[in-house]
């Protein structure tokens, strides 16, 4: 096939052959060839690239060649060396000047770069009357054309939006040449303002005061304004956002927007306390687990942990439990009580958990479960501290913190859980005097590196301490003690919001009551019923003044009206 050249290089050629007529040549001039590395060679402005000129026979000087472009303003050629300067295509001629028919010819194609374009919102929502501003990076530079597909909802001037008037318009920006373009879409809705306020419920005393604070999206215009009203001003108060008790009874206090676009409401009980008491209670401790259960998980749960209701070891270590698989914590007696049959009916849980053996609860229990259509689980060991390992296992926890117990010692236990299911730390049962095999078999696997240890050494000795990675000890003189210790060190970690009540007597309520604690990111505060301890009461006067709802565990007999009252004077 016959090659084609261009005019411009025919005409080169011509001209070339025509002045080499005069153009002296050796006697010795042997005859030579020369080639050139790349037939065509694409480039976009501004890149370069190298060609390279062979002459034969090898050892032919090769200083005399002359490099020639048939188009300069498109690609630039230095001995071989190549610059796209404009778009366009030229053709690159290497010849000898000695013998004018060798020479060789390279097509060089120059286009401009690829663009790239990105624009920084792909979708916008906006009310109408409020603007935006797009950007957008192009490469290589140049000047966007923004246009909108319905300037009668969202106009656009340099990328600046306006939203007019609800609907969607969609927002384009091009290259000026044409290259690339971008969108974003735009939807325009209504003006009204979402308010939100940072409480919907809130508890006074008499004239004791707290604050709300609003948050308003969008913004409200300039013309605009927050307004804050009382259902009842007698009750409670209200003046920017700051509420008084002015007597007993409830109001509902309202934010909102001067135009009417939004509000927000919050409900107020003032008390003679301060507090708001939920008290969940029963005739005995297996109607109050469920009161428990029905105040935490009204909906139902897919999971209940069961433990029995008539000794604590089995159970120490259950709140982790219940709080990973969002499960109350049930007990039973020897023979499940009507009142838990009732309940698992009303929670309709697929699995339950079992805590202990059957020597706890038995293995007819058990088929009565299974009989309701219940999966059941035991975790058990042949002790209360291969109990406590097993439930350990279950959590799946096998890193970071663990908190270890006096697996004689309820009260520590009980007072912990509730921060270690929130925290998601397995809670294990030492003896006094030595760490039992199974729980150093299970510290020794694991890679646990903080151990909180409850108790001094009347309670732990420091045999025990002394295995356990980086242990630290929360002690106090008496159990009252050592649950306000407990709570003060992880104070950071609860919400003291809601602070739940359970008797320091004896352990039922409070197990029961640790597995809603833990759903409320709280914690429970033992009481002495009779004798209020002042390490409780300093407690309550430091960190829960903004303590709003207080959750009692048990009836009257168990934790009174009387002894609240006295722990939340304020």
């Amino acid at each position: 096939m016959k090659k084609k050249y261009s005019l411009s290089l025919i005409c080169f050629l011509l001209i070339f052959s025509l002045l080499s007529i005069s153009i002296p040549v050796s006697a010795n001039t042997t005859s030579t060839s020369v080639s050139l590395d790349k037939s065509t060679i694409v480039l976009t402005v501004g890149q370069t690239d190298t060609l390279t000129a062979t002459i034969l026979p090898a050892g032919s000087p090769s200083q005399n060649l002359t490099w020639i472009s048939s188009n300069p303003n498109v690609v630039n050629v230095f001995n071989g060396l190549l610059m796209g300067l404009n778009e366009g295509t030229a053709y690159i001629t290497v010849m000898n000047p000695y013998a004018s028919s060798n020479y060789a010819s390279c097509f060089v194609i120059v286009k401009k770069p690829d663009s790239e374009m990105t624009i920084n919102k792909t979708n916008l929502v906006l009310p109408v009357g409020s603007t935006e501003t797009l950007t957008v990076n192009i490469s290589p530079s140049q000047a966007v054309d923004w246009n909108s597909s319905n300037p009668e909802i969202v106009r656009v001037f340099n990328g600046v939006l306006m939203a007019q008037k609800v609907g969607t318009a969609v927002i384009t920006a091009t290259a000026a040449d044409g290259s690339k373009s971008v969108t974003c879409t735009v939807t325009v809705k209504d003006a009204k303002a979402t308010i939100t306020l940072n409480k919907s419920t809130a508890t006074l005393g008499v004239g004791k005061t707290t604050t709300l604070t609003a948050n308003v999206s969008p913004a409200l215009p300039s013309n605009v304004y927050l307004m804050w009203q009382s259902s009842n001003p007698g009750i409670v108060s209200v003046s920017g956002g700051v509420i008084t008790g002015g007597a007993l009874g409830s109001a509902v206090i309202t934010a909102i927007a001067s135009d009417g676009s939004g509000s927000a409401t919050c409900n107020v009980n003032v008390t003679a306390t301060g507090i708001n008491t939920i008290r969940l209670g029963g005739a005995n401790r297996y109607e109050t687990s469920v009161q428990i259960s029905k105040n935490g998980w009204p909906d139902g749960s897919t999971y209940a942990v069961l433990a029995t209701g008539n000794n604590y070891p089995d159970a120490l270590s259950a709140a982790p439990l219940a709080q990973k698989y969002d499960a109350p914590i049930l007990l039973t007696d020897k023979t499940l009580p009507q009142v838990t049959i009732n309940e698992l009916t009303r929670l309709k849980p697929a699995q339950v958990f079992i805590c202990g053996g059957t020597g706890a609860i038995s293995k007819t229990i058990e088929n009565q479960l299974n009989g309701m259509g219940i999966i059941t689980e035991r975790l058990e060991g042949k002790d209360r501290y291969e109990t406590s390992i097993a439930i350990a296992k279950k959590i799946g926890v096998t890193s970071g913190e663990l908190i270890v117990v006096n697996g004689y010692e309820w009260s520590d236990a009980l007072s912990v859980s509730p921060i270690a299911a929130k925290k998601g730390i397995p809670i294990v049962l030492t003896d006094k005097g030595s760490i039992p095999d199974s729980v150093k078999s299970f510290v020794n696997s694991s890679n646990f590196s903080k151990t909180y240890l409850l108790g001094g050494t009347d309670l732990i000795g420091n045999q025990v301490k002394n295995v356990l990675p980086n242990a630290e000890r929360i002690i106090g003189s008496n159990k009252f003690e050592r649950n306000i210790n407990i709570l003060k060190e992880f104070e950071d970690d609860l919400d003291l919001s809601k602070i739940c009540i359970a008797t320091g007597a004896d352990f039922p309520d409070a197990l029961s009551g640790s597995a809603l604690a833990a759903k409320l990111s709280s914690a429970i505060v033992l009481l002495d019923n009779n004798s209020l301890k002042s390490v409780t009461s300093q407690y309550s006067a430091d960190s829960l003044i903004q303590t709003d709802d207080v959750y009692v565990f048990g009836l009257q007999a168990v934790v009174s009206d009387n002894v609240i009252n006295k722990l939340f004077t304020k």
